[in-house]
């Protein structure tokens, strides 16, 4: 009867892949794709709600760099953007594949969820917004697109 109720469900979602020489990353189509000039941006079709994929790629310098030694940097510039925001909470190492950190805010009537992976020089910031009552609903599917992320890279050459 599980297995029934599992096909039933997944039926109707199908998913799509979207790739650039940075990253690649799937979402289902309750997410209608807005954008694709400097990422990925989608828009949940229920709810409204916004997930932005941006890129950053670090001078060579910065290959072997950890993430925790950049982080206050990379935030600063997240939160000069998105000043009406409140810091709820910061997890270290939201991802087991990649050196990363999530960090919780809102405001009065919205909820947003930045996270931030870096593999070698590259930097992938995640970021998602939806309002109070749909942020927890809707966080399954952005979830699944955290697990989705491939950041691509080169290879090294010495």
């Amino acid at each position: 009867v599980l297995f029934l109720v599992s096909i039933l469900l997944s039926v109707g979602i199908k998913h799509k892949t979207y790739t650039n020489d940075d990253f690649s990353i799937k979402y289902d189509t309750t997410w209608k794709k807005v954008d694709d000039k400097d990422g990925l941006k989608v828009k949940h079709k229920k709810s409204k709600a916004i997930f932005n994929v941006q890129t950053m790629v670090l001078d060579d310098s910065y290959y072997s760099t950890e993430l925790k030694d950049i982080i206050d940097d990379i935030i600063y510039s997240v939160e000069k953007q998105n000043s009406a925001y409140n810091l709820i909470n910061v997890f270290e190492s939201p991802s087991d594949k990649y050196d990363s950190y999530s960090y919780l805010y809102e405001d009065h009537s919205t909820q947003a969820m930045v996270n931030i992976y870096k593999l070698d020089n590259k930097v992938v910031i995640l970021y998602y917004e939806a309002d109070n009552e749909y942020f927890d609903i809707v966080l399954d599917s952005v979830e699944a697109m955290l697990d989705s992320l491939i950041i691509n890279v080169g290879e090294r050459l010495s």
